[in-house]
């Protein structure tokens, strides 16, 4: 600014210097004019040489320092521009860049070690899961098959009432049959005591008179007992037979529903209680298997999704080898995608430089500390490093780039071809 003055400051004296030699030349013109002397006019016009050579060496000093001035000014502007806009421009990439945390995920993290032993527990409590499904099945199918048996014990156990019936009924016919039978060889058994009978008094007679020997009359005599025992034999089966009809008749009519139960029938009844209530037991077994079972499904498709879910976050990744990731807020989450580029930068704005790109942005949402140290709810995102150093520092910031136009579809063609 200085310089600027005092360069106008030696413009304006030089104009006036200016005007005031042309004026000065002027009236020695006129002298010279006047008094006619050519020796007049070369003193003047040496003089005036030498005051015009002095002047331009005064102005070319004075001009050297004035065009500095100028160089630095305009090196001063383009410095405070160039800044103005690197500022700028690096203000807009922080306003529009997200800002993660780095984490480097190894085998030897307490969280990973973690990770590893929740998959070893769902592991386990799968193949318990799974056993007891086995085993739930099996006993579905013992059961299935203890119920078709049965079943099938069921239906001979109703024929057999049948049988039994029909049995019962063939008894009645033959005690009644055995009882007429008797009732007749008991009249023929009567007829002959007493014929006997007779035969015997008339023996006695007879041995008394001494017209037959003792031995006839005791032949007659065991006849008669023979008869009588064996009246009293038949009189003994009448009643033998008599008690079988009245059985027959009482199982016939136990059968028919017209009397008391018969001790068969009542251990007919009794077997087919137990067999129903064996199979209502394991009906009903079968239907708490089923719960069972259904529970038990839905327990290792829980435990498998689970599986999946611990499988797809980076601790578990990390389980096998190192892993670099990134805890994105979900304040910042929306600058985030699959290939944007990772950049380091000094004091997290200036001097930007790729250092990755990101590779996957894992579901599920997650807690931890963010860029600025406060615990905040987000997701992991899979990073892939150029620089592994750089994950080692407290913030990174992601950069999205800046998708190309799509271009437009082409048009459908609809003409139509008239032949």
């Amino acid at each position: 600014m200085r310089g600027t003055s005092r360069s106008r400051l030696m413009k304006a004296l030089g104009a006036s210097f200016v005007d005031g030699e042309s004026e000065l030349a002027m009236a020695r013109n006129r002298v010279c004019h006047f008094l006619g002397g050519v020796a007049a006019r070369r003193s003047a016009q040496r003089l005036h040489n030498r005051q015009t050579m002095s002047f331009s060496e005064t102005s070319s000093s004075d001009s050297q320092p004035a065009a500095k001035a100028r160089v630095f000014a305009l090196t001063a502007l383009a410095l405070l521009t160039s800044t103005i806009g690197y500022v700028t421009h690096q203000g807009y990439r922080a306003l529009t860049d997200a800002f993660v945390a780095p984490l480097i995920l190894s085998p030897q993290n307490d969280q990973v070690v973690a990770t590893r032993l929740q998959a070893s527990q769902i592991a386990v409590d799968k193949a318990r899961t799974a056993a007891e499904i086995e085993a739930v099945e099996e006993a579905l199918i013992a059961g299935q098959k203890a119920i078709a048996r049965l079943k099938v014990l069921q239906r001979p156990s109703a024929r057999s009432l049948g049988w039994t019936n029909a049995l019962t009924r063939h008894q009645a016919n033959i005690a009644i049959t055995e009882e007429q039978m008797l009732k007749a060889e008991h009249d023929v058994l009567a007829d002959m005591v007493s014929k006997q009978n007779q035969l015997v008094n008339t023996s006695r007679n007879n041995l008394s008179a001494g017209l037959i020997a003792q031995s006839d009359f005791t032949r007659e005599v065991q006849t008669q007992n023979q008869l009588r025992l064996a009246l009293l034999e038949n009189e003994r089966t009448q009643l033998q037979a008599s008690t079988q009809k009245q059985q027959a008749q009482l199982a016939r009519q136990s059968l028919d529903g017209q009397a008391p139960p018969m001790p068969e029938v009542m251990m007919h009844e009794e077997q087919n209680v137990r067999v129903d209530l064996e199979i209502m037991r394991l009906e009903s077994e079968q239907r708490s298997k089923q719960v069972e079972k259904r529970a038990l499904t839905e327990k290792l498709a829980t435990l498998e999704i689970a599986e999946s879910q611990v499988k797809q976050r980076p601790l578990f990744r990390a389980i096998e080898r190192p892993v670099d990731a990134a805890f994105v807020p979900y304040t910042q989450l929306t600058s985030v995608a699959q290939g944007a580029v990772v950049m380091e930068c000094v004091w997290g704005i200036f001097n930007c430089r790729a250092v990755g790109e990101v590779t996957e942005i894992v579901p599920g949402e997650v807690t931890s500390a963010d860029p600025w140290g406060t615990h905040s709810r987000g997701q992991y995102a899979i990073l892939t490093m150029f620089n592994h150093e750089a994950a080692k520092g407290k913030t990174l910031r992601i950069r999205t780039p800046a998708r190309k136009p799509s271009s437009p579809a082409p048009e459908a063609d609809t003409r139509v071809s008239v032949k």
